[in-house]
């Protein structure tokens, strides 16, 4: 078996990766929604919180749940529109996000194949700003996830938090569950942002980049497709949850959703990490993006497939903090991504499918279409439960 096993790797490596093959590998492919999928080894298993602590189960049911892609949920009654609110979060373990410029669009004229640099967007964040009365910390240890620090907490002896003229030794105040504070290692601060009068229920796209909405030194084009505030997103838990409802004030309503921002030494890095030694070329693109099941649960060993196909795909390593390519994986780690760089500007299939058994056959887990711009990533997220366009 392990020599089998080594076999479809090769094949699978000349190919680019295990996401979309035509030839027959002891079992062949499986074609869903136009696009031929090879099985990952395992069963699809929805993501249990711990080392993940967003878009994790915290019952630890294991089983993926499908029932939206054969019966979507009628949308609830709520409000028209909301004040769209949360926190600029960067992947991996990139640097404090200050300065990226963000713009919300209606998705529809983008999905009808409009420009971005046409289509005129319903809000925008000219740069972020890190303000400690709305910061949040991400803690070094990825099971602490980022959360707002304490303000009381820490003085003996003080946090070296480098906030109210304190020596910045990257740490933080964390309030811990218990209700103890304690002086944690910090990765980095992230910014919160507010915009008002979003519409819901509406497929959007966010855009997140350097100042002035291009890529600088420090941040690449970022593009999110399949973005809903959906009106059957359940309550937040807290001020650091994200795809919720605060409707603690019912006469302005607020939805809370991180915005994702991509490092440029992270737009860099990874493709050659994938194998893509020359990174991605000039006026190419690249998509990226997480598999959920209907909960917005994260679910691993899927299988992904895009088409137009790329020059390189690769899953991932499944760690939340060093989250690096790992082209010997067949399917989606904990974290559920994938990525396929170097791809031509315009329009991209992507699909994505499972089996519920070890070894069963491919179940369809969705498929979303987006658009590839010119050196950028785009973020093409599979399911989650959102109505589809």
């Amino acid at each position: 078996m392990k020599k089998w096993a080594g076999l479809i790797a090769i094949l699978v490596a000349g190919c680019g990766g295990n996401h979309q093959v035509t030839g027959d590998l002891g079992g062949g492919c499986t074609t869903i929604d136009g696009v031929c999928l090879t099985p990952a080894p395992l069963a699809a298993v929805r993501t249990a919180c711990g080392d993940v602590t967003e878009y994790c189960d915290p019952a630890g049911k294991p089983a993926p749940n499908l029932a939206c892609l054969a019966t979507p949920p009628a949308l609830k009654p709520g409000p028209a529109a909301a004040t769209l609110t949360g926190f600029i979060h960067v992947f991996s373990s990139g640097p404090d996000s200050k300065n990226v410029s963000v713009a919300i669009y209606d998705a529809a004229p983008l999905l009808a194949g409009m420009d971005l640099s046409a289509v005129t967007p319903l809000a925008t964040i000219a740069s972020t700003t890190l303000d400690p009365a709305t910061e949040r910390a991400c803690d070094a240890d990825a099971k602490n996830g980022c959360s707002i620090p304490s303000t009381t907490g820490c003085t003996l002896p003080v946090c070296g938090d480098g906030l109210n003229g304190r020596p910045d030794n990257i740490k933080y105040c964390r309030a811990n569950e218990d209700g103890t504070t304690s002086c944690n290692d910090r990765l980095r601060w992230e910014a919160h942002y507010s915009l008002p009068s979003i519409p819901t229920n509406k497929q959007l796209v966010i855009r997140a980049s350097g100042q002035g909405g291009a890529a600088d030194q420090t941040w690449a084009n970022l593009v999110s497709w399949n973005v809903v505030l959906s009106t059957n997103d359940p309550a937040c838990a807290g001020p650091s949850s994200t795809d919720c409802w605060d409707m603690s004030d019912p006469q302005n309503p607020k939805y809370q959703l991180d915005v994702n921002a991509l490092s440029k030494s992270d737009y860099v890095n990874i493709p050659t990490s994938a194998g893509l030694s020359g990174g991605i070329s000039e006026g190419q693109g690249a998509i990226a993006g997480e598999i959920h099941d209907c909960d917005n649960i994260r679910v691993g060993n899927v299988s992904v497939g895009e088409t137009p196909a790329a020059d390189r795909f690769s899953y991932f390593n499944g760690n939340p903090i060093m989250t690096l390519p790992d082209p010997s994986r067949l399917g989606t780690d904990q974290l559920g991504l994938y990525t396929a760089l170097n791809i031509k500007p315009g329009k991209v299939h992507v699909v994505a499918g499972g089996s519920l058994t070890d070894g069963g056959p491919l179940t369809s887990f969705g498929s979303f279409d987006g658009y590839v711009y010119a050196d950028t990533v785009s973020v093409i997220n599979v399911n989650g439960g959102k109505p589809k366009p």
